[in-house]
């Protein structure tokens, strides 16, 4: 017989001398309600919740009980895991799990399609489970995976055909779980058109969507307003033909990736954030908080660009993010047409407060910086951002630190009353 130990202070103890140690002789911990021992682990990573199994008898299967199943590789070895030890930890975990939900279910590791039918099993677990929250994050998102690697969602996992019509008997039919599920996001995992709507239709609670490099993603439609989808995050699938999103109501949504052929975006009165790669800029009247990501290959000017705030006049904060390394996702960008130039030099916002532009560098920019405080009259605070907007590029061209001549003209332009602030490497 095996006896459990504990280490304390730098040295190993028996199971009953952890007992002692920590309690002084007197177990009070499991004295406490169960739903608090159990919420208290939850709070823990789960290898320092099924350590406490060596506590004391009592504790001995309560990690079991755990409604959130974290399956980070970096919380439980600081050697890398291969891809068998780690299949063999996640299916030993949910096979001891005695909990009556799932609250939360997530896989952090670089995982393909050669781990599928462990995938497929897990996902199975959390469905039936009535989980609320799935992550899938099956790759380091600073590397490009090969698309014809990466994990399919099969259409029978979610109980339907290949030609997307539902099946009549299916052991992977996990009604129960949709009904319950609230946050999906799948990175590095292959979910098609039929999969996508499907989920949208059967997950009534459904209120975070986030799709990450999903290389089998054509065409993507949100047009129910009975949908409870609040936030939509569409990042890196560079596959993406169309996008209509209509009658819906959304609060923010995020597009990242190439410019698609078509994007519709119409009725959506909550509407208050968008993030958006590059210059696909849709007319919305709500809108209050706008963040641009540009992908800029050389000097160009963007000042033809700000006339396109016009269609946003509740805008309120306006982020201006210029990379200069990463992906291309669109190899089209010019300068705005001269006619955009002079349109901008006449506009003035009436509502717009805060304004930031990050990855501020060259004489394109200083223009730019310029003409924002001509046309913003209710400005509040303006944010240059001098900093690498890509860090981890190894290229750092055009980067640099602001010289204190430059520093300086640019607050003389400043009215007082406006709150200017600089970041620096």
């Amino acid at each position: 017989m095996t006896t459990s130990v504990i280490v304390l202070n730098g040295r190993r103890r028996s199971e009953e001398e952890g007992n002692a140690y920590v309690t002084g002789g007197e177990d009070r911990m499991s004295e406490l309600p169960n739903e608090i021992v159990v919420s208290i682990l939850s709070r823990l990573t789960l290898r320092e919740a099924v350590r406490t199994s060596v506590l004391s008898k009592p504790w001995r299967y309560v990690w079991t009980r755990i409604p959130v199943l974290n399956f980070d590789a970096n919380d439980i070895s600081r050697v890398p895991l291969g891809d068998h030890e780690y299949n063999k930890w996640v299916s030993g975990v949910l096979k001891q799990h005695r909990g009556p939900n799932v609250d939360e279910f997530r896989v952090c590791y670089d995982l393909d399609e050669a781990s599928s039918s462990h995938i497929d099993r897990w996902i199975g677990f959390a469905l039936s489970n009535r989980v609320h929250t799935v992550e899938l994050s099956l790759s380091n998102l600073n590397k490009q995976p090969f698309p014809d690697k990466c994990y399919i969602l099969r259409h029978r996992i979610l109980g339907l055909s290949a030609l997307g019509s539902p099946l009549k008997k299916s052991s992977f039919n996990m009604f129960v779980g949709f009904k319950s599920l609230k946050t999906l996001s799948l990175k590095a995992v292959k979910v098609g058109d039929k999969a996508i709507e499907y989920f949208l239709s059967n997950c009534p609670l459904l209120e975070r969507l986030s799709l990450h490099l999903n290389f089998a993603l054509r065409n993507l439609k949100v047009v129910k307003p009975s949908l409870l989808l609040r936030y939509l995050e569409v990042v890196r699938c560079w596959r993406v033909k169309t996008i209509e999103i209509c009658d819906t109501n959304l609060v923010s949504f995020t597009y990242l990736g190439k410019k698609p052929k078509t994007m519709l975006l119409k009725n959506a009165p909550k509407l208050v954030e968008e993030i958006l790669g590059n210059y696909i800029l849709p007319k919305l009247k709500n809108l209050k908080q706008f963040v641009l990501i540009v992908e800029r290959w050389s000097n160009v000017s963007l000042l033809g660009f700000l006339v396109t705030i016009k269609n946003w006049p509740n805008l309120q904060r306006f982020v201006l993010r210029l990379n200069f390394n990463g992906y291309r996702w669109d190899d089209s960008l010019k300068e705005a047409p001269r006619e955009n130039m002079r349109k901008a030099a006449r506009y003035r916002h009436p509502c717009l407060k805060v304004v930031e532009i990050a990855g501020y560098r060259n004489a394109c920019d200083f223009e730019l910086f310029k003409h924002i405080i001509e046309i913003v009259v209710l400005l509040e605070k303006i944010i240059i951002d001098t900093c690498n907007p890509n860090p981890d590029s190894d290229s750092m061209d055009g980067y640099r630190e602001l010289q204190s001549d430059e520093e300086q003209q640019l607050r003389t332009l400043v009215s007082l009353g406006v709150e200017f602030v600089i970041v620096k490497s």
